[in-house]
């Protein structure tokens, strides 16, 4: 009799801890394996504004919300275009037709379908001019028409041939399709909870804390690799250092240049170092003496050792620049660099008349701190060739305030991004003289034709020919002090794998895994 009770005491105490350790691991993991959580912890420069896909443009917003909001293709790290929601297209002859065939079976995270009609409900949303959305410059001008054939084919129909138009659709801002349910909740809606087909879908956002996205159990591709990715703010450099070393994040941002050896020989710590399209220069305001002549903006170029500034300056890490748009841009071509020569610079200077002494405002946004050993280095040259240069840091804000006004400056320092990867992007923003974000009041009639010209040009071919004149006259007129192509430096724990960093470092997640 007792060792039945004995017997009855152990069976109970191990159907006991059985459960215990069953209830234990369902709180611990929600992975299909049973094991632990993967919660990816990722330090990032700046907070979220907004999670609106089609109403935000700044880098932190977009960083975030691309994560749970698909497009149509996607931008890949070699800078191929690929599909996602589309499974393929075909453009007509002409140009101004496009027809894609859709993913079949995708559901919104909200569980409302994804089919023709929720691309077009998105598509016509941002498209919509009386939205007053921020990414209607991107989409909105040349879109005649969105039509829904059935529930798996879309066609877009344009106004006229837009060449870089599947890079527009890559870029998630602005092309991101979200649910229409989301759409019909309305815009203070969409700001905070947007919804889309992603492989994460949000879990936690508020401005001034960690915004916290899961993984959707329900994702149409491949499943997601890890539970929870949060994006934690940590503007300080040294501190996000600090917190990748102890292990309190996973993966951070902007390493700077003189941790990444010391990182790499770190004991479970490894530096992604990746050159992006970004191009830093010093844009020169044409619209004021003397600046408005070209030999004193080739002096300029000249009086600046770019290859000392790239190998001394920056370790070796950018490299200099030889046109306009970065060498991973597409439709990139190499106009030549200004190679440094301070007696040929001091000579046009002396041609054009300049006296000894002009004073110049070179202005620098103080929160890129990356950049600016270069807007320093800008000012000693140019010092050398008879200029007194003043060098203002400014808040972002008085900056760009300041940009909108040409009296203020002589020079600025910027760096420039073509978001899309196509080298339309950054010069129709940056150089086209009706852009209001032409700060170096750069206008040439024949550059304006040219790049009117290789936006709507179908042909691969041929665009490539009418930006490689623009660029060329471009690099002979000197709007720009060219600088250095930049490169990213993405520091992460080493068992952090499947980051994706296309060339306009707007990071995939989809495969990433720890």
């Amino acid at each position: 009799m007792k060792k039945k009770k004995v017997f009855r005491l152990v069976s109970y105490l191990c159907l006991f801890l059985l459960v215990l350790s069953a209830c234990s691991s369902g709180e611990t993991s929600s992975s299909d394996s049973g094991g632990e959580i993967k919660d990816l912890v990722v330090a990032v420069t700046g907070e979220a504004k907004s999670l609106d896909p089609h109403n935000t443009t700044d880098s932190a917003s977009k960083s975030i919300y691309s994560v749970m909001a698909e497009t149509l293709v996607s931008l890949e790290e070699n800078g191929d275009i690929s599909p996602l929601l589309a499974k393929s297209w075909e453009k007509s002859e002409d140009g101004k037709t496009w027809t894609f065939q859709l993913q079949e079976g995708v559901k919104f995270t909200d569980g409302e379908p994804f089919n023709a009609e929720a691309v077009k409900t998105s598509f016509d949303r941002v498209t919509n001019e009386e939205n007053k959305l921020a990414r209607y410059p991107l989409l909105g001008p040349f879109i005649e028409s969105i039509t829904a054939n059935g529930e798996n084919e879309v066609v877009f129909q344009l106004k006229e041939p837009v060449g870089p138009f599947l890079n527009i659709l890559a870029f998630a801002s602005g092309s991101n399709i979200i649910s229409p349910k989301s759409i019909e909740a309305g815009e203070e809606s969409i700001k905070t909870n947007p919804i889309g087909t992603g492989p994460y879908k949000l879990k936690n956002w508020s401005p001034g804390s960690d915004t916290v996205f899961e993984a959707n159990k329900d994702y149409w591709g491949d499943a997601p690799k890890v539970d929870t990715i949060t994006f934690r703010y940590i503007p300080e450099t040294a501190s996000r250092v600090i917190m990748l070393e102890t292990g309190e994040v996973d993966v951070i941002n902007n390493a700077p240049d003189n941790d990444v050896d010391r990182l790499n020989d770190s004991e479970g710590i490894k530096v992604l170092s990746k050159n992006i399209n970004r191009t830093v220069y010093v844009g020169i305001n044409t619209s004021v003496a003397p600046l408005d002549q070209i030999e004193i903006r080739q002096a300029f170029n000249y009086a600046v050792d770019k290859d000392a500034l790239a190998n001394s300056l920056y370790g070796g890490w950018v490299k200099e620049s030889t046109s306009a748009v970065s060498e991973s841009t597409q439709m990139y071509s190499n106009a030549g660099s200004y190679g440094f020569d301070l007696e040929k610079a001091k000579e046009l200077v002396k041609k054009a008349g300049v006296k000894e002494g002009t004073k110049l405002r070179l202005i620098a946004a103080g929160n890129v701190t990356r950049d600016h050993k270069a807007a320093e280095y800008v000012q000693a040259s140019l010092q050398k060739i008879g200029f007194d240069v003043e060098l203002q840091l400014l808040e972002l804000s008085d900056y760009l305030a300041t940009l909108e006004d040409p009296t203020k400056y002589e020079l600025f320092l910027r760096g420039g991004i073509a978001h899309t990867n196509d080298a339309n992007d950054l010069l129709q923003d940056a150089l086209q003289s009706t852009s209001a974000f032409n700060y170096a009041h750069y206008a040439n009639p024949e550059v304006d034709r040219l790049i009117t010209e290789g936006a709507i040009e179908s042909d691969e071919d041929k665009r490539q020919k009418i930006y490689e004149e623009s660029l060329n006259i471009i690099k002979e007129e000197a709007p720009w002090i060219f600088l250095y192509e930049d490169v990213v430096h993405v520091g992460m724990r080493d068992n952090v794998e499947g980051l994706i960093i296309p060339p306009n470092n707007l990071w995939n997640y989809s495969k990433i895994d720890k």
